[in-house]
């Protein structure tokens, strides 16, 4: 038996969107039982996952024949931590490198943006690490141009201890005219300057896709779709150096597929 419709609906993170298959808002049954909004930090894998709990024992606590779900519900509640696949980013200095099909020409928006936002996700993740600010690697590449052989001068002239190469290409957000799914070539390289810029982690080539069913495209906008996807994009890239909750993953493809 698969899980009720409003425990994919609980893991939305704005709480308007909360509501019960009947159509009660939470934050309605939440002021019945004197609980402020504001106490809930959504962002909060935990809390989300609590939240969800205390709702779905409503629900079950009138069904019968609901011991599997309950112990999916337990599930829920303990989440699943995935490990990192490389952990040697930790207690470094790391410069964020993203180079797309276009960096030939200099940096871009879209190569800036997946940079700043993989470089945000490490220094919430990581511990004692301090990252090489977005700007100061996009202006070196602007003055100096980019090659795969320039990882070590990079990181040697920004004092750097880690170089993490981002490589994306065939980059789209459209699948025909009726349809928004992203998709790109993703592939993630960890050059230890410390070594001599030995290559330390690859991963990849891999074809990053989402959503996998695609979205209808009367639902949003180019640019709404398009931040969605990078927000999944840089994600699915810092969790390979970050430890992460695998029901965090499940709630974006619930939402979006």
């Amino acid at each position: 038996m698969a899980l009720p419709d409003f425990v994919v609906l609980a893991t939305v993170r704005d709480p308007n969107f909360l509501a019960t298959p009947n159509g009660t808002s939470i934050l309605r049954m939440m002021r019945h039982t004197k609980l402020e909004p504001a106490m809930f930090d959504l962002k909060n894998g935990m809390t989300r996952r609590i939240l969800l709990l205390a709702v779905s024992l409503m629900f079950l606590s009138t069904s019968t024949g609901c011991i599997r779900q309950m112990a999916q519900l337990l599930y829920v509640i303990k989440g699943h931590e995935v490990p990192a696949k490389y952990d040697g980013l930790g207690k470094s200095k790391i410069a964020v490198v993203c180079v797309s099909d276009a960096s030939a020409y200099g940096p871009d928006t879209l190569t800036y943006t997946v940079s700043k936002y993989v470089s945000v996700k490490l220094a919430e993740g990581l511990k004692d690490t301090e990252i090489v600010s977005p700007a100061k690697v996009e202006n070196w590449i602007d003055e100096n141009g980019w090659d795969s052989s320039d990882a070590d001068i990079l990181g040697a002239d920004l004092e750097a201890d880690k170089v993490l190469v981002i490589e994306v290409g065939s980059y789209s957000i459209h699948d025909g005219v009726t349809l928004y799914k992203g998709r790109t070539d993703l592939t993630c390289t960890v050059y230890d300057i410390t070594k001599n810029g030995q290559i330390s982690f690859v991963h990849g080539p891999e074809e990053f896709t989402f959503p996998k069913n695609g979205r209808p495209t009367i639902q949003s906008s180019d640019r709404q779709f398009e931040a969605f996807f990078l927000a999944r994009l840089t994600d699915h890239i810092s969790r390979l150096f970050v430890k992460s909750d695998k029901m965090d993953t499940f709630a974006d493809d619930a939402i979006m597929n």
